[in-house]
Order: C-alpha cells, then sequence, then structure tokens
C-alpha cells in the first residue's frame, strides 16, 4: 500500500466499510428478500471499491535468485598428521592429500549449490585453498602442536555468522588434545555441538597398524626430603604390539638408577610401573623413564618422559658414634641436640670387651651395639655421620666400612673426630674408610707414634682464613684473631699428611709431617659427590667449656665451629658466596627463562658490582652437554642482577655461574626443564569414537577412513535470496476501479428509486 496512513487507515476504512453495511441493512428492513439483498450488495461494493481506491494498494514483482551457501572442509595439521601407520606407507596428511585429489569430481559438484572453503587447524586455524593444501602436505608436512577441535569448529561457526552455512567437513585423526574426547555426545561437549547449528561429516585420516610404546604419565611428589625415599610411578603405554618385556629406566644425569623388566598385554594396554629413590643432596633433580625403541614404532619421541623433584632439608639427621664417653663427645651431643635442625641418632660404647664384668651379659640393661641397623639399613637416611674416638674392630663393623665410604662418595658427610681410638690409632689404615677421610694415615708398621698429648693453638692456614668451616668472624682479620685467642687443645692424633686434594684448615704450631710439612690439624675435603672433615684432636670441647670460664667470652666459638662444620658437610646451599637460581622448574619451547643471580663476599654480604660468568647447557648427561649460551654480569649494589634467556628448544639445561671472591673462585648451579610442547604425540592412536560422536550429535555422517569423499552428502540447501529486478504495479490508480465505484452506487440509487425508499 501507497497510502501515508497504513495500518491506521486500513482500520479505520474497515469500520467505515462495516457501518456503511449496517445502515443498509437497517435501512433496507421492510424490503423484500431479494430486493434487499440486491441493495446491500450494491452498497457493499461501492465502499469497498471507494475502501481499495482510499488505501492505494499495490503489487509488486520480484525476479530473484538462490545465493549458494557455504561448505567449510576442516583438515587437522597437527603433527600427529604426519605419522604413518607402517614404514614405506603414506603418512595420515599425505591421505589426505591424495583423498581429496581423487575427489576433485565431487567437490565440483558440491560447488554447484555451494560455495566451498578450505582451512587448516591445529592450535591456530588458519584459512587456505585446494591448492596451497596439497602444497603444505607434498613438501612441509603436518607441523601443528595441538589438535584443537573444539576451537577449529568455534572459529568456523563465527566466521560464518549471520551467513548461510550449510554444514562442515571435519577431517581427522581424531586425537584430540583440547579435551574433545569420545565423550562427545555427552553433557557440554553436546551441547557445544548443538550450539553449532549445522551438520558435521567427520573424515578418518587413521588407519589400523600403528605401533608404539610410551612413557604415558609420571606421577611423582614436586617436593621431595632429602635422604627420604621418593615413590614414582611411571604408567607404560602399548599400542598395537604383541605381549612382550619391556625393560624401564629410571635415570638422572645421563646415568640409569634404576631398571625394571615390565610384563606388558599384547594390544593397547598400560601398565604402572612403581621406582623408589632417595635424594642424597638439597636441590633440584632432573629425572627420566625411558623405555627402548620397538622395531617399527611410530613415535620415538614419547618413549621418555623427564620430570623435576626439588629436593628439601626437613631436619639434618646426625648419626653420631663414640667409643667411650668424653668431654668431647659430652660437649658435641649437647651442642647437637639443642639445636632445633638437629635430628641427633647418638650411640655410646659404655662397656667394652674388655670391662670385666660380675653379671651376665643377659641381666645387663644395655642394648647391644645396632649394627646392621645403622649401617645397613639406616644408613641412607643420614645427611652426617660422626666417629668420635671409635674404634670399629672390636664392634664387628668392619664389614659395613665400604657402606661408609659408598655412602660418602653418594654424596653424604663424614667427620671423624681425634682420640686414641681414632684414625692410625683406631686402626683405619687401608680401610674404605680412610679412603674417604682427606687425610692419608700411618700404616701399623711404621715408625714413631701416632698420638701425641702436648698442649697447642691451631694455627689458621691461609686457606682457612677463607674457609666457611673455620670462619667464626666475617672478617679474616677478626677471625684471625678469634682464632688466637681460643683456648689451648690437648693432645693430637698424628697423621701421615692432608690428602692431595685435601684443603688444610688448620695445623700444629710445632709438630710436622714425614713431609716436613705443619701437621695437619683441620682438614676438609670432597670424596665423590659427598664431602669429609679430619679434626684430629678429641679437646675442642675447651672451645667452649674453657672459653666460657673467661670474663666477656661466651664461648660461642665451639658452637659456632661446628654448626658452620655441619653445613659445610651436609653441602647447605645457603652457605655459597653465589646463587643461580631460575625462576621455574619447568617451562614450554621459547619461553623466556629468568635466571637471577646474587653474589656474596667472604663476609656473606652482598658483593657490590661483582663480576658473573653464566655458561647454559643442554644436554642430560653433565660430561656431554652442549654450550648454548654465555654470558658475562655485573651485580648491582645489591649483589644481585638478572638475566633473560630467550628461544630455548626442548631438553635438560644446565646454567652454571663462576665468580671470583678474593682470589678465590666460586661456583654454584641450577637446573631446569624445557617440556615439549603439549601433548600431541603422547597419544598418536587414531580416535573414531571422537569422530563418529561429533558427527551423530550434529546430525552428520560419520564417514570412517574413506579414499574419496561421496558426492551424495546431506548439506542445508540455500536460504538466501538475491532480488536481481522489482517492479510495482498501483492497483488503485485504475479507472476503472472510479466508474464501478459511480456505477454500484447508482443502480442501487435507481432500484431505491423505484422501491420507494428514497
Amino acid at each position: 500500500m501507497l497510502a501515508p496512513w497504513g495500518r491506521l487507515g486500513l482500520a479505520l476504512g474497515g469500520i467505515t466499510v462495516i457501518a456503511i453495511v449496517a445502515l443498509s441493512w437497517r435501512a433496507s428492513r421492510n424490503a423484500a428478500p431479494w430486493r434487499r439483498a440486491t441493495l446491500i450488495g450494491l452498497r457493499t461494493g461501492a465502499a469497498v471499491t471507494a475502501l481499495v481506491v482510499f488505501l492505494e494498494p499495490t503489487v509488486e514483482l520480484r525476479q530473484v535468485a538462490r545465493e549458494p551457501n557455504r561448505i567449510a572442509i576442516l583438515i587437522d595439521d597437527s603433527k600427529s598428521m604426519g605419522l604413518a601407520e607402517q614404514p614405506n606407507e603414506p603418512t595420515r596428511i599425505e591421505r589426505v592429500r591424495d583423498m581429496l585429489a581423487a575427489s576433485r569430481d565431487t567437490l565440483a559438484a558440491w560447488e554447484k549449490d555451494h560455495r566451498v572453503d578450505y582451512y587448516t587447524f591445529s592450535e591456530t586455524v588458519s584459512a587456505t585453498s585446494l591448492a596451497a593444501f596439497t602444497t603444505q602436505a607434498t613438501t612441509r608436512g603436518a607441523q601443528g602442536k595441538a589438535t584443537l577441535v573444539r576451537k577449529a569448529l568455534e572459529y568456523v561457526r563465527s566466521r560464518y555468522e549471520g551467513r548461510d552455512l550449510a554444514g562442515i567437513v571435519l577431517i581427522s585423526d581424531g586425537a584430540s588434545t583440547g579435551g574433545f574426547t569420545e565423550d562427545s555426545g555427552d553433557g557440554a561437549v553436546r551441547d557445544f555441538l548443538r550450539t553449532l547449528d549445522t551438520r558435521v561429516h567427520t573424515v578418518s585420516a587413521a588407519r589400523d597398524g600403528l605401533k608404539d610404546i610410551a612413557v604415558a604419565k609420571v606421577m611423582a611428589d614436586e617436593f621431595a626430603f632429602v635422604r627420604t625415599v621418593v615413590r614414582i610411578d611411571a604408567v607404560i603405554r602399548t599400542t598395537g604390539l604383541p605381549a612382550r618385556q619391556v625393560p624401564v629406566t629410571l635415570s638422572t644425569d645421563g646415568q640409569p638408577l634404576r631398571q625394571k623388566l615390565v610384563d606388558i598385554p599384547g594390544g593397547n594396554r598400560e601398565v604402572t610401573v612403581t621406582f623408589e629413590v632417595t635424594p642424597p643432596r638439597v636441590g633440584r633433580y632432573v629425572y627420566e623413564v625411558s623405555v627402548p625403541v620397538v622395531p617399527g614404532e611410530a613415535v620415538q619421541s614419547n618413549n621418555s618422559r623427564s620430570f623435576v623433584i626439588r629436593v628439601i632439608r626437613d631436619k639434618i639427621r646426625v648419626l653420631q658414634v663414640a667409643g667411650q664417653p668424653s668431654w668431647d663427645v659430652r660437649a658435641l651431643r649437647q651442642m647437637l641436640k639443642s639445636n632445633p635442625n638437629v635430628d641427633l641418632i647418638s650411640f655410646f660404647i659404655l662397656r667394652t670387651q674388655d670391662d670385666v664384668s660380675l653379671v651376665p651379659n643377659d641381666e645387663m640393661s644395655l642394648i647391644p651395639f645396632p649394627t646392621r641397623e645403622l649401617f645397613e639399613q639406616q644408613l641412607p637416611s643420614f645427611d652426617l655421620i660422626i666417629l668420635q674416638n671409635f674404634e670399629y674392630l672390636p664392634y664387628g663393623i668392619g664389614d659395613y666400612l665400604e657402606n661408609i665410604r659408598s655412602y660418602v662418595e653418594g654424596g653424604g658427610g663424614l667427620a671423624m673426630l681425634g682420640g686414641s681410638a681414632s684414625f692410625s690409632s683406631g686402626g683405619y689404615y687401608g680401610t674404605p674408610v680412610a679412603a674417604a677421610l682427606p687425610v692419608e694415615l700411618y700404616g701399623p708398621f711404621d715408625p714413631g707414634a701416632v698420638l701425641d698429648n702436648q698442649k697447642f693453638a691451631p694455627a689458621l692456614t691461609e686457606a682457612g682464613l677463607l674457609h666457611p668451616v673455620t670462619a667464626l668472624r666475617y672478617s679474616a682479620d677478626d677471625n684471625k684473631t678469634m682464632w688466637k685467642g681460643l683456648p689451648l687443645l690437648e693432645g693430637v692424633n698424628l697423621i701421615a699428611s692432608a690428602k692431595q686434594d685435601a684443603v688444610v684448615l688448620a695445623t700444629h704450631p710445632k709438630l710436622k709431617t714425614k713431609g716436613g710439612k705443619p701437621m695437619p690439624v683441620i682438614v676438609a675435603g670432597d670424596y665423590g659427590k659427598g664431602r669429609s672433615l679430619a679434626v684430629t684432636s678429641d679437646t675442642l670441647w675447651r672451645w667452649g667449656f674453657v672459653a666460657a670460664a673467661r670474663p666477656g667470652d661466651d664461648g660461642r666459638q665451639y658452637t659456632k665451629f661446628w654448626e658452620n662444620s655441619m653445613r659445610w658437610l651436609i653441602q647447605d646451599p645457603d652457605l655459597r658466596n653465589l646463587h643461580v637460581d631460575s625462576d621455574a622448574v619447568e617451562y614450554i619451547p621459547n619461553a623466556p627463562v629468568r635466571v637471577a643471580v646474587r653474589l656474596l663476599g667472604r663476609d656473606y654480604q652482598p658483593l657490590a658490582n661483582g663480576a658473573v660468568k653464566l655458561v647454559v647447557k643442554r644436554g642430560v648427561d653433565p660430561a656431554s652437554a652442549e654450550v648454548v649460551a654465555e654470558a658475562s654480569l655485573k651485580v648491582g649494589d645489591d649483589g644481585t642482577a638478572v638475566h633473560e634467556l630467550p628461544g630455548l628448544q626442548p631438553g635438560v639445561y644446565r646454567v652454571e655461574g663462576h665468580a671470583t671472591i678474593g682470589g678465590r673462585q666460586v661456583d654454584a648451579n641450577d637446573i631446569f626443564l624445557v617440556r615439549e610442547g603439549g601433548t600431541e604425540l603422547d597419544r598418536p592412536l587414531g580416535d573414531k569414537a571422537t569422530l563418529e560422536a561429533i558427527a551423530r550429535a550434529t546430525n552428520g555422517d560419520a564417514l570412517g577412513a574413506i579414499d574419496r569423499l561421496p558426492s551424495r552428502l546431506a548439506f542445508d540447501p540455500p536460504r538466501i535470496v538475491r532480488v536481481d529486478r522489482r517492479t510495482d504495479i498501483e492497483l488503485w490508480s485504475r479507472p476503472g476501479l472510479l466508474l464501478l465505484v459511480i456505477t454500484l452506487l447508482g443502480l442501487e440509487w435507481l432500484l431505491r428509486q423505484r422501491s420507494g425508499y428514497l
């Protein structure tokens, strides 16, 4: 209608017509029926015709054509699509390429009624063309790091928002890594698929026959306590393999720690393997669980899995074994028991085989010495062993000395104190324990005495002025003065010499070794991964007891010495002048790694403007790790600096820091892991169930593994039309309508006149 009054005019006109008809009905109530009907009909026809002219109706003629809607073909190009189920067979993405090439007729038929758009997807979605995809599949293959099916479907749906989408063809192996599993027909995922409001037809790019063995999962606590058993559970998954025995290896630093032979049933199975290890020291450890590669295996990168455990210390667990009670034993035991950070296990020999007993042994309250329990079963649980004037031979410990040596070599701490039953006097020459000590002992047939009972004041060496064990004061000068003021010691065990790689911290002012050098009194050294300390006197207690009796002296020097010694022996990370720490233990590829450096001086105060060299190495085995980066840093006034490492690829990384403090080189290191990004190849087997569930939830077809797309797939027909030409025909502007109104009204007037109703 062209009239400006629109619906209001139509309503008023309709009411007017009804009123006119009603009045005609009322006025002709006395007329004959045929005459009454004729009058009402003429009046109604005239009113309706007048209404048509009043409303100005128009007929619109359109020439239209339907707009083709869209078919979206989504092609998975994640890394799993680059796998081949069998050697010398095409990869999954090559198979998709060949399938699309064989489906050119089908695609051409679809394009008659639809427009076909192509997309590739992995962790992102990219628009492409058939020609571009063919080139990609031939030259670059599949490189995506994830299979995010849901994200791809969401992207396509949003891209065609407000446009006509005929349907989606999803081509994938179904190995989704975005939480889109075989439960695709249930719950929230099902609701999401319904919101797509279009059919999704699925094509499986995977085939049967894939073989793989993988470390699917490792379950271990992120934190562990030093010298406490840690449980590690590893899930081994096999795909398409017959029943077999598989060696599963737990390694660290490229060296195997444990290995187990595991029976795995045939088919697609999972088996859990449990390892137990005892971390020997505080710090970060990178462990690796691995299985060997089997012939014809599709994926080799999932045959191992690395993980990081942070090892911390709850308490310092100390084993003190004393040959007999003495002032020195009492002082050390009291100091250890008063330290809340020490868990002390102390044993004293109160009755020797030479003592005369007046009663049978079974009537005595003393317990037998727990040799096997201490030196075999519980030995790895200790952080430090102190042998104090202890002769091993009478107590059957000779067979366990190798355990003590191995304990130190593996990272434990050992301290031997002087006395009439220590060092050479205790028969330790030539024993495994002697190998772990930092001093050379006199043999049983060497001439000369092995004990000296003179009083003396030990003299600090140049190394002793700087060493953490003998640092009773921060300043070297104050430390030297402090040592000169200590009470005299009484008696010393004579030794042949300090070992070549040991550090002599204090010497006797008069006595000499066989080589003519000052007789060592306090000697520190490394043995394997552990440390040992030799104190050749049993009268250090005088530094506490005698010193405390002097005016202005609190006797703290004895406690300070042993606190320093314990921290050094257990390799306390805080007792370092240089600290190198990454801001995390695990990273994803190409993520920035921030390495914090802290440099302290000899007094453990920040060393302003100090120079630190960083060396970054990549590799599981420290001996063969390759250098990937180096940097020279200058710390600030607070002794700290931060260095950022960009663009690191997956692997185990070690950061080594080197600095010089007071002419002495100090080192520190840290370790971190850059893990493979995503879990794309963790489960390489194709998942047909997921594809079938997606198709079922969207009323699509699950086509499975096919070589050619079928031409008769159900797609929604085009719903949008395009107007090519439009013509308006004005019905009201015809002269015949006005003539018709006049004629009808004239006929009614004539009929009324003849009937006498005017």
